[in-house]
């Protein structure tokens, strides 16, 4: 026994490396098992156990189990360290803290705390606003803000309840500790996260389980990382359903009635050998079918051990997904292909940029002196180069010409053109082609497919004479393609932009509706007020000093009507600055969040959500785009409202806009504006697939808010991102912006 800690540490000897863990014996010569997340705390000795503990290793465990005719279970993780020791006989309950969810079940969430803890968030808990079942609710991965409600030593349990919604900031002070998240890694650097974004294929998995719960458990968290889930629950009909379909992964519990799932993996291994089988059993099972299960390790067959946490069960589907990589031989030509063009670079580049990438690399590809993709109006029939790649000389001058040439021929009437080389009786077809590229004797064109306003080809042209292979058109119409889709894109882009604006200023026009009419009616009580006064004035001229009198009277009424006609100019002004997109002009940032608040101030009262600003201590002036700025805060601000409401639609609650100061980052200055809001939080998995096009979350979500807002940042040198995010927690979204002048 340990006199520190006073436990009782076993010796054992790893005597087997098993599916799932070490095979160990103890000094009294019986066995037990040591599961892989018991082995350590550290993933790095974890990840690595067979070579860190081989057959041999002895050491001290602590016994986790000891149920009768059960295969007792032990702990080296718990030899370094027991969270429970470090936790204090008199804790805090007020104290919140963040952890991770592992586990949901149908009556709550198991989630783990700073310090290895995991404690139980229990339906019965929540507040009377949470509408949503727990299975809805949380996802593994999701992070939540907890106390610490109850805790029993004796049975190992922590009883977790949700913090009380927190008051809105009084002081403009930031209460959150947000200078971690800086880099891409912040958005997302918990393990989970991480296994959520994970590159895992869509495959088809049969899940053939007799426990509802549990099936519907696991198809949930393989749907997670997009995964295609039927669930059956037993062999026989497993069977039927494998005469007709073959999945991908077939994943079997042992303990099936009638037929056990042992028997059902060989069944299925013997007769599709191309499913890969996971067998899923609890470790009492396992105790009685230990040889039978170690007969299938050896067929192929992962094992997953009841209660399995969803981190196993991804780093099962990954092990098979690597099980099943091409050749080697395979790989080098894969890796070739990939080496010499990637077009999945291209929607994530801007539009110059990925056209001109594609012009170099169509040009090197194809060997051609230069690549030009030209644009034709069909309106006013003109042909422009839109880009172009290579060193040879181009009269531009001679473009005007062009919509005489094979150019129309392939911009609009879509025909290929393809000359090897030049001869005399095609040089009268090719003459304006030849004056804006002199002497050039072969050239590939090949129309741009778009469905644009504008036409576009793209020509490949060169001074040398060029065998033409069947294969070289291909290439080149592939470019094309991409070129297309890039110009596709980007159209798409300003059209949502433009859309998503119309949109903000339909939400808005109320609000400054609202706020003119307030200002307006005002101003005809206080003319009529002036006006009655003066002649009452001019009904006593014995008055003494009439005229001093009458000066007062107007310069007071004046200053309120004044007032009121620049609240009136002011809003006009603010709300055009949404309407019309304009230059960059130098500006106060602090100014365009006030402003930006200003306009919203009507919804946030009818939404009952309080919108707070905490301006920066320094003057903060940059040179950029008033619309872009008012236009992405208006819709990040916009989104948070309506999540709060969706959530709370009685009592409301609040956000938090505030400004860091400037920073270095990559030679370039940024500043921050952080919007934190108290709504429902977003699911750990989903903070970079919400800035996907058409992707929402809200039942009359156009999907676009979003998508648009990061494209509208990264225009101007920026970038959005998830700061953090706690369900039912809220979300704080960082808007990175250069401060260059």
């Amino acid at each position: 026994m340990s006199p520190e800690t006073g436990k009782h540490f076993i010796r054992v000897r790893v005597v087997k490396h098993l599916p799932l863990g070490l095979g160990v014996e103890l000094e009294n010569g019986q066995h037990g098992i040591v599961r892989i997340r018991e082995i350590s705390w550290k993933s790095e000795i974890t990840s690595n156990w067979r070579n860190n503990f081989k057959i041999g290793w002895t050491g001290q465990a602590v016994s986790i189990s000891s149920k009768k005719d059960q295969l007792r279970e032990f702990s080296l993780r718990l030899v370094e360290n027991d969270p429970w020791d470090d936790l204090p006989d008199d804790f805090d309950k007020d104290e919140v803290l963040e952890g991770v969810v592992t586990g949901v079940t149908v009556y709550g969430a198991f989630i783990e705390l700073p310090g290895g803890l995991t404690g139980l968030l229990h339906h019965s808990t929540l507040p009377t606003w949470v509408k949503t079942p727990p299975l809805e609710l949380f996802w593994p991965g999701d992070r939540v803000r907890v106390c610490i409600g109850s805790v029993s030593r004796e049975e190992r349990h922590i009883g977790l309840v949700l913090p009380p919604i927190a008051a809105p900031p009084q002081d403009g002070s930031t209460a959150q500790e947000l200078n971690e998240g800086w880099s891409e890694e912040a958005a997302g650097s918990d393990d989970l996260s991480n296994l959520l974004d994970s590159d895992l294929p869509s495959q088809n998995i049969l899940i053939v389980e007799d426990e509802p719960e549990q099936a519907e458990a696991t198809a949930t968290w393989l749907r997670l990382v997009r995964q295609h889930v039927h669930i059956v629950e037993n062999a026989e009909k497993a069977l039927d359903y494998l005469d007709k379909f073959q999945p991908d992964i077939a994943m079997v519990d042992v303990g099936l009635p009638v037929m056990d799932g042992a028997r059902l993996a060989r069944k299925i291994l013997d007769s599709w050998p191309k499913i890969k089988v996971v067998s899923t059993t609890d470790w009492a099972r396992a105790g009685d079918m230990m040889d039978m299960l170690e007969e299938l390790q050896t067929r192929g067959v992962e094992l997953l051990s009841k209660p399995y946490l969803f981190r196993e069960l991804v780093e099962t589907l990954q092990r098979i997904q690597s099980g099943e990589r091409a050749a080697p031989a395979e790989q080098a030509r894969d890796s070739a292909i990939e080496s010499r063009i990637k077009l999945t670079q291209v929607p994530g580049l801007k539009i110059n940029r990925s056209i001109q990438l594609l012009l170099q690399q169509c040009r090197r590809q194809l060997d051609y002196e230069l690549a030009v993709l030209f644009e034709l109006d069909p309106v006013h029939r003109t042909v422009a180069i839109y880009d172009r790649a290579g060193d040879g000389y181009l009269d531009k001058n001679a473009a005007a010409s062009l919509i005489f040439s094979p150019v129309r021929d392939v911009a609009e009437d879509r025909a290929s053109v393809e000359m090897e080389e030049i001869q005399p009786h095609d040089r009268d077809r090719f003459s304006y082609l030849l004056e804006m590229f002199p002497n050039f004797l072969s050239c590939i064109g090949v129309p741009v497919p778009a469905q644009l306003q504008l036409n576009y080809a793209l020509f490949m042209l060169d001074r040398r004479a060029h065998k033409i292979p069947n294969e070289q058109k291909i290439y080149a119409e592939a470019m094309a393609l991409a070129m297309g889709a890039a110009l596709e894109q980007e159209n798409f882009k300003e059209k949502s932009v433009l859309l998503q604006r119309t949109a903000l200023i339909g939400h808005l026009t109320r609000g400054m509706v609202h706020e003119i009419n307030n200002l307006v009616g005002p101003l005809s009580s206080k003319l009529y007020n002036l006006q009655a006064n003066l002649k009452q004035l001019e009904q006593n001229p014995q008055q003494a000093n009439l005229q001093e009198a009458r000066n007062q009277l107007i310069s007071s009424e004046l200053v309120e009507i004044q007032k009121n006609v620049q609240k009136i100019i002011t809003t006009s002004r603010i709300f055009g600055n949404i309407a019309a997109r304009g230059p960059n002009r130098v500006l106060r940032v602090d100014e365009i969040v006030r402003e930006t608040i200003h306009l919203l101030t009507d919804l946030g009262n009818r939404s009952h959500v309080t919108i707070v600003f905490s301006p920066p201590e320094q003057l903060l002036i940059i040179r950029s785009q008033v619309s872009v700025l008012e236009q992405v805060l208006l819709n990040v601000i916009l989104n948070a409202t309506q999540q709060i409401v969706e959530l709370r639609p009685d009592t409301g609650g609040w956000l938090h806009v505030w400004i860091e100061p400037p920073m270095t980052k990559n030679g370039g200055k940024f500043f921050r504006i952080l919007i934190e809001d108290i709504g429902p939080g977003i699911h750990a998995s989903l903070w970079e697939r919400i800035f996907e096009p058409g992707y929402t979350t809200r039942v009359d979500g156009s999907g676009i808010g979003l998508y648009i807002s990061r494209n509208l940042l990264e225009a101007i040198g920026g970038r959005m991102i998830v700061l953090r995010s706690n369900i039912l927690g809220g979300t704080t979204f960082a808007l990175e912006i250069p401060s260059h002048l």
